[in-house]
């Protein structure tokens, strides 16, 4: 019996996150008119997610990116529009550029004070529209705790930004990048037979977040079809510690290759 594969359930395929109630545009290098097209089409490609028009969705996050280029997360919105699409090498694109976004933590523009606070007030609100969103995904129940993970993501990277734009005392930009990038990046080359490419993204993404049950299942599945029957055992029992719901076939199906049978 073929075993089905959950890779990424919540954060990839879910149409259900609400589009986000952004009233306050703060300064930073956008203009207030940038901002409000960012927020229409960053809407809508999320409005286009929730009834499953993928490609309508792709449209809209390109729209978001034509206006900012250095929003990391609507690389990885677009990124997931692409895997609805069953896009996969696009989709790895998407996600290795707000990967890289992340890494670069504003880079050269934060010359002098004035730029880092520009580039620190844009991501505040980036990850604050992002993060309205998750919050209003509710009446859906995420057994694999991923979008709970998500949120607390968010969130910690708000309080850590915020800490940066009132610290004031140096240009450094915290430049971790958030498990749940990885982890999306290790489905998509999963997705498109890139095992090894999978397994090193997978494992990235538990560095930066252990407790991610959705991981270490998406990890036991990968072992257990390179046949690495031991690894994958112990990757259910990581991710059911972690009160992830590991596919009962999927668990069968390794014991018994483990066991020879």
């Amino acid at each position: 019996m073929r075993t089905r594969i959950l890779l990424l359930a919540a954060l990839i395929t879910s149409p259900t996150m609400a589009a986000a109630q952004v009233a306050q545009v703060p300064r930073g290098s956008l203009t207030n008119p940038d901002r409000e097209r960012e927020k229409r089409h960053y809407d809508g490609g999320w409005s286009a997610m929730r009834s499953e028009d993928w490609a309508g969705a792709v449209k809209e996050f390109q729209q978001v990116i034509d206006v900012d280029p250095g929003f990391a997360l609507a690389y990885y919105s677009l990124g997931r529009a692409n895997m609805g699409l069953r896009q996969f090498p696009k989709a790895i694109d998407a996600y290795e550029r707000c990967r890289e976004l992340y890494l670069k933590g504003g880079g050269d523009k934060l010359s002098n004070q004035m730029d880092r606070n520009k580039y620190l007030d844009d991501k505040i609100l980036e990850q604050e529209m992002a993060l309205q969103q998750a919050q209003q995904a509710g009446g859906v129940k995420q057994a694999s705790g991923t979008q709970q993970l998500y949120v607390i993501e968010l969130r910690n990277k708000i309080n850590q930004l915020r800490q940066d734009r009132e610290s004031g005392q140096n240009l450094v930009v915290d430049t971790s990048v958030p498990f749940f990038v990885p982890m999306a990046l290790g489905a998509a080359y999963h997705r498109s037979g890139k095992l090894q490419d999978a397994e090193r993204e997978y494992r990235a993404a538990l560095d930066a977040n252990s407790a991610s049950g959705e991981t270490h299942n998406n990890l036991a599945a990968l072992y257990m079809a390179t046949g690495r029957y031991q690894e994958a055992s112990a990757e259910v029992v990581l991710a059911e510690k972690t009160g992830f719901r590991v596919n009962p076939q999927m668990k069968q199906d390794i014991e018994a290759r483990r066991k020879g049978k």
